[in-house]
């Protein structure tokens, strides 16, 4: 069982800890009582996209013996406005890789297998909203 402990801090400013020591900071902006110290909760779920996606594209690449110099994500977030509460209408992440010899195909390969067969998050977001990935070789 994993367990995360969020303790209020001042104002809206929340702090979470998991049981390994690891702790991140969550706050609204002044607009809404906030100090704006942290991240909001919703971009939360996109970092943990792109964690959980990131961590699984890579161990996948490296079975498939692909070697990157640099992996990099933007994840974008679109919200349905029209609902309350809000939630997420589409997300887009987008990979930038850069290495030797990359073959856009593999790459593709490795994230429709991170996306449908390993990451818990991507699984979790998909029954509510639309995600799409891309795969961008960048030269170095």
């Amino acid at each position: 069982m994993q367990r995360i402990k969020c303790t209020w801090k001042k104002d809206m400013l929340f702090e979470a800890k998991d049981d390994l020591g690891h702790s991140v900071l969550m706050d609204l902006g002044e607009e809404a009582g906030g100090s704006n110290l942290g991240f909001r909760p919703m971009p939360m779920l996109l970092v943990g996209l792109g964690g959980c996606m990131g961590v699984d594209v890579k161990i996948i690449l490296n079975k498939m013996k692909i070697d990157v110099s640099s992996m990099e994500m933007d994840i974008f977030g679109e919200m349905d406005e029209s609902k309350s509460p809000k939630t997420y209408k589409s997300i887009t992440l987008s990979f930038y890789f850069k290495g030797m010899d990359l073959e856009q195909e593999k790459l593709e390969k490795a994230i429709e297998l991170a996306k449908v067969k390993y990451c818990n998050v991507s699984a979790i977001l998909g029954q509510t909203c639309e995600l799409s990935f891309e795969a961008k070789i960048v030269k170095e």
